[in-house]
Order: C-alpha cells, then sequence, then structure tokens
C-alpha cells in the first residue's frame, strides 16, 4: 500500500529537476489525492444531513475529471499549467458551493487559504499576486448581490488588510528560505570541492611518493653501470648532477603544482644524466618550450615517459644515435609529445617477453593513475595516447595548467 502511495505522490518527478522542484511536484500530488479521499467525505455528510445531491454530485464529478488533467500534466511535465489549475479549480468549486450550492456554511472563509496555498506551490509573482487579487473580489463583491451574511460585518478594508497582511509574511518567510537554502547549498558545493580537492591532492601525494624511489633506483642502476664499466670520471659528473637532481625533485615532492619552468629544469638534468650514460651516441631536442609562460603543471607526470622511452625503446637500439624529441604547445590543456627514434612498442614488447618480464613499467601505471584523478577532478580532456610513427614510438601527453 505504501508503494502504491508513494507512486502516485511523486507523479511527474524527475532526476533533473531540483529537490524543491520536486518536493512541489508531490506536495500537488498529495493536495490532489487528499482531494479524491474528501469527496466521498463531503458526499456521506450531504446525506446524513439530507443535503441537495444532484448538483454537489456534479461538481464532485467535475472535480474528479480536474483532478485526472492535474495528473496527466504532472506527468507530462506541464507543471505550471498543473498547479494553476489546481488554484483555479478550487477557486471555482467554492465560488460555485458559496454562492450556489450550500450558502450561508461560511466556505466563503476557504478564499483566505488559496493565496497562501498558491505561494507554496508557485514561483511566479505575478500568478500569485493575481490569485490574492481574484480571491478578494471573490469573497467580498458576490456578498453585493447574494447577501450571505449582514452587510454591517463587511469590513472590505480589514478584510483586505487580512489577506495582503498573510500574503506578504509568507511570502517574505518564503524569500528568505530560499537565500537561506541557496547560501547553505552554496556553502555545502564549497565543501564538497575542498574536500575533493583535499582528497586529490593526497593521492597525488601518495602517488609521487611511491616514484621517487623508483626513480632513484633506475638512476642509481646507470651509476652503478659507469662504475663497472671504470669510467669513474663520468661516474663523478653523474653522481654530482644526480645530487642537484634529487634536491630539486625533494623540493617539488610536497607540491601539487609546480612551475613549468621548474618542470622543465628538472627534464633538463635528467636527459643530461642520460647523455653522460650514453655519450656520444645521444641526443635530445626541446621544442616550445619558450612559448609557455606562467603556468602550473602536475609535477612528475612527462619524466616517466620520457624514461620509458630511453628504458623501453632507446636502449635496446644497438644502431645509429639514439635520438628523443619533446614537443611542447598550448591550448585548453599542456601538450607533451615525446617522440624516439627506438626499437618501438611491438619489438620492445617482444624483448619484454623474451626477458619474462610481464609486469607493467611502474612508473606509468602511477601516471596513469595520477592522470585519471586529475581528469576526475577538472572534468576535462586529459591522459595520453600513442600514435603510430614509421620509427620508435611517440606518446601524446595530454596535461591540465592553472595560469598564475
Amino acid at each position: 500500500m505504501n508503494k502504491k502511495l508513494e507512486s502516485i505522490f511523486t507523479i511527474g518527478f524527475n532526476k533533473i529537476n531540483s529537490e524543491k522542484e520536486n518536493k512541489r511536484i508531490k506536495l500537488l500530488n498529495i493536495f490532489c489525492f487528499t482531494w479524491c479521499i474528501m469527496i466521498p467525505v463531503i458526499t456521506f455528510f450531504d446525506i446524513l444531513f439530507n443535503r441537495e445531491l444532484k448538483d454537489s454530485l456534479i461538481m464532485h464529478g467535475i472535480s474528479y475529471v480536474i483532478i485526472g488533467f492535474i495528473y496527466l500534466f504532472q506527468q507530462k511535465r506541464y507543471y505550471i499549467i498543473a498547479r494553476v489549475l489546481f488554484i483555479s479549480a478550487i477557486i471555482g468549486i467554492t465560488y460555485v458551493f458559496t454562492n450556489y450550492t450550500t450558502p450561508h456554511s461560511l466556505i466563503e472563509n476557504f478564499y483566505f487559504i488559496y493565496p497562501l496555498i498558491a505561494l507554496i506551490l508557485i514561483e511566479e509573482k505575478w500568478i500569485n499576486i493575481s490569485i490574492l487579487i481574484l480571491c478578494f473580489f471573490l469573497y467580498f463583491v458576490p456578498n453585493l448581490y447574494f447577501e450571505h451574511y449582514p452587510v454591517e460585518t463587511i469590513l472590505p478594508v480589514l478584510i483586505f488588510c487580512v489577506f495582503s497582511g498573510a500574503f506578504v509574511i509568507l511570502n517574505y518567510s518564503k524569500v528568505m528560505n530560499i537565500k537561506s537554502e541557496e547560501k547553505l547549498e552554496a556553502a555545502y558545493k564549497e565543501l564538497e570541492k575542498r574536500k575533493k580537492s583535499e582528497f586529490a591532492h593526497l593521492q597525488l601525494k601518495y602517488l609521487r611518493a611511491q616514484m621517487n624511489p623508483h626513480f632513484m633506483f633506475n638512476t642509481m642502476n646507470s651509476i652503478q653501470s659507469l662504475v663497472l664499466k671504470g669510467n669513474k670520471l663520468e661516474a663523478y659528473n653523474y653522481l654530482n648532477k644526480f645530487a642537484s637532481l634529487i634536491r630539486e625533485n625533494l623540493n617539488m615532492s610536497e607540491k601539487s603544482f609546480v612551475q613549468f619552468d621548474e618542470e622543465l629544469s628538472l627534464l633538463k638534468k635528467y636527459l643530461e644524466l642520460e647523455k653522460l650514460r650514453f655519450q656520444e651516441d645521444f641526443e635530445f631536442d626541446i621544442i616550445g618550450e619558450n612559448e609557455i609562460n606562467n603556468i602550473k603543471i602536475p609535477s612528475m607526470l612527462i619524466q616517466p615517459f620520457i624514461e620509458n622511452a630511453i628504458k623501453h625503446g632507446l636502449l635496446h637500439k644497438m644502431t645509429g644515435i639514439k635520438k628523443i624529441k619533446i614537443e611542447f604547445s598550448i591550448n585548453n590543456v599542456l601538450k607533451c609529445i615525446i617522440t624516439d627514434n627506438g626499437v618501438g612498442i611491438k619489438a620492445s614488447q617482444k624483448i619484454k617477453t623474451e626477458n619474462l618480464t610481464k609486469e607493467p613499467s611502474f612508473s606509468t601505471k602511477a601516471v596513469k593513475d595520477q592522470l585519471e584523478i586529475l581528469k576526475d577532478y577538472y572534468k576535462t580532456d586529459i591522459g595520453f595516447y600513442y600514435e603510430e610513427v614509421l620509427e620508435g614510438t611517440k606518446v601524446v601527453l595530454k596535461i591540465p595548467y592553472i595560469t598564475e
């Protein structure tokens, strides 16, 4: 039974409606349902007190038809039409009962209530004021002709003041409630945004904390390789640059966003370290860096892709100079295109299979997780994808940025 009632009360509900709008829809459905219940009750009392039934039954029949149309308009989402029809119908029925069907029964006092019901259901002020004026005239003017109660009891000014006073008080309360709700909703959205921002910051911080040891381990392996080869001078130079790189890396590790120039400086130091390892067999080129000014980007997003290009593409290239090109451009997002002339993705995967290395690169996975967090937070097109090239590998990275 409760489910059936709920289905009646929620006729016309829509998920895209505001909570306030759905409350009005439900309230009108409840009013109509109550109206349906009251009709048999009124009919019972008419029979009990031997009142004339013919006119009442006609009005009750018309009422049921009107209620049916109101529910139909609600279902079709013609909400204003449904509400105006409801108010007009109860005013019209009250007029007929007051002046024709059952006069002298004080039914005209319901005119006081209808403008207040309209205020609850309808936002448009001109409709509410029109209903207020209509109810005032229907309460006062017909009595000049029908004389339902003594003329001396009619105090038009007092009646108008009561109508207007009740209307103004309720309207003022309604405006104040709306303002309070708007402030509360704005504060709630701000709180949700702050919570989401703090949560994203913690997630990114956690991922960077995992990536830093990974990066250091790979770099130390390169130094170890130089030492084992007996290249002590190169190992010493490498170690100095590595120390400088670590200092910068640690300084940025606590920041969610860093200056583009800072990130670029870190990338250049990393590439210089790799050039020390490969000597003359390695070249790198950075394009478009001068076109990027006064922006901040998430830290530690670009370097892992450069590392992968070297580790999985260039390291396995047996002949020729190993080259890597990094291109920057900016629009809605910062685009970074990393192209190497290494062995390519397929050959790299084949080498992994032959070496029984099945685990994906940790740094790539960490960056992917970072980008998923940022994509969810900024609701924009960010991420990375690979493009086919004749030689080597090309990855396009889309990074969110903030301007200062």
